[in-house]
């Protein structure tokens, strides 16, 4: 039991960085080292494979200070209560369109190239009252309701305004908390900008830094460039103090750039957080030969990226690299979040986005019925419910595995086969990037030890 919660990572040079996630501890050790924190996970009900040797280095952490930090006493995993509460919605998200003002070149959803479809405001209503439903019967006091989807949430501008007006006067109603979330591209009218700044709580804004990179990545519909408006929208929400983050993709063309356009958002915005990903292998970053095919590069990138937002305080993270997060599960979708397209299907992937993605048949579990009832296949909700890391065999030895949590369904599944697996690249990206993490705890915390549980 102990040994699964200590993982031991080869640094080189006879070094080897000593992770206990469920701690909070990690440290630098030598081999002497690690086979004498072999032999007392041995001594405890562990397996002492390697051979025991005198660990005779000053500079390494003595195993009293181990024994005094409880770090050989079993921690429990971490605890997944929808293994006990079951499923409860308290969010809803709405994919408004498949419509966009953008024509961004690695769209994983190729938006703006399919037959338009927007959401009816009955759906939208049904999928509000279903989640505040729930809340009443589950003894709730706060509810969300987010948008997102394979295009522009404010290309349906009407229906965006009707869903949060009506979903704000129920959750007045019952004295409910509530937030209202997005994810954005702010290519956006004053008056767009004024009802979203009036009525959201956060919103997530898609952005690429510089002028010539977000103009090359995410040009207008007809070939124009996007940066001034969105770069006018940033500017607008600085001056009224909203809280936003941006989401910044990496693509194969434009990855050397990372450095310099997360340097210049630092530089020009105030975003409290930025988020970093690579270019999906999926939709238009397809056709355009977008998807990163140098990991080491952005690691070394994002490395450098990550320091510089440090020094601004802006949080700067990649989705897979989780070092706060301890859990079962990458993704709440299939817990909390009724998640509905624009025809009215019910996914559990917010990539999902109607029935041209690849893949909807494997995430699409439910769908509008009509008189305010969604009509749910159980079986194929509960295999997405069940999708928690202690389930999935490849991340059973990885040091990852409560952080990553198995890392997002969409970007690791055999389509071929139908399941969700997890092999892929991202796993070393993810890998990469949480040792990083790790390593930077440790030397802010004296280059000695880092833990969460005691100070040293």
């Amino acid at each position: 039991m102990l040994l699964k919660q200590i993982f031991s990572i080869p640094l080189g040079d006879d070094s080897f960085l000593i992770y206990a996630p469920l701690k909070r501890t990690a440290f630098i050790a030598n081999s002497a080292l690690v086979n004498d924190i072999v032999k007392k996970c041995g001594d405890k009900g562990g397996s002492p494979e390697l051979k025991n040797s005198q660990n005779n280095s000053s500079d390494a952490v003595n195993p009293d200070i181990l024994e005094e930090l409880n770090f050989f006493v079993p921690e429990p995993f971490p605890a997944d209560d929808f293994q006990t509460k079951g499923i409860h919605y308290d969010s809803v998200v709405l994919f408004l369109t498949n419509e966009c003002n953008l024509r961004c070149k690695y769209c994983y959803a190729s938006a703006g190239e399919h037959p338009v479809r927007q959401m009816e405001w009955e759906t939208a209503k049904a999928g509000i009252d279903n989640i505040f439903s729930s809340i009443s019967t589950n003894n709730l006091r706060h509810a969300a309701l987010g948008f997102h989807g394979g295009g522009e949430p404010s290309m349906n501008l009407p229906l965006l305004k009707k869903s949060v007006e009506y979903f704000k006067n129920i959750a007045a109603e019952n004295n409910i908390s509530y937030e209202i979330t997005g994810a954005f591209n702010g290519f956006w009218s004053s008056s767009v900008r004024e009802f979203i700044f009036n009525n959201f709580t956060d919103l997530s804004i898609s952005f690429d830094g510089l002028p010539e990179i977000q103009n090359l990545n995410r040009p207008a519909k007809g070939g124009t460039g996007s940066f001034t408006k969105v770069s006018e929208t940033l500017k607008e929400l600085d001056k009224v103090g909203f809280k936003y983050g941006i989401r910044l993709t990496a693509t194969d063309e434009t990855l050397h750039s990372l450095y310099d356009s997360v340097s210049f958002i630092c530089d020009n915005f105030k975003p409290y957080k930025i988020q970093v990903e690579p270019a999906f292998d999926e939709g238009r970053a397809i056709v355009n030969n977008s998807t990163l095919s140098n990991p080491d590069e952005f690691i070394r990138l994002f490395i450098k990226s990550y320091r510089t937002a440090v020094e601004k305080n802006i949080d700067l993270f990649y989705s897979g690299a989780r070092l706060n997060v301890i859990t079962q599960r990458f993704c709440l979708a299939a817990c909390r979040a009724l998640v509905v397209t624009p025809d009215g299907d019910v996914t559990t992937c917010f990539e999902s986005f109607g029935k041209e993605h690849p893949d909807s048949d494997l995430f699409f579990v439910g769908r509008y019925g009509g008189n305010g009832k969604f009509i749910i296949d159980n079986d194929k909700l509960k295999k997405h419910y069940s999708r928690t890391v202690d389930n999935i065999k490849f991340c059973s030895d990885c040091f990852c595995k409560w952080h990553c949590a198995g890392d997002c369904a969409v970007k690791n599944i055999a389509v071929s086969k139908g399941e969700l697996l997890k092999p892929g690249s991202r796993c070393y990206i993810n890998q990469e990037l949480t040792k990083f993490l790790i390593m930077e705890r440790i030397a802010k915390s004296g280059g000695f030890i880092w833990t969460e549980t005691a100070a040293l």
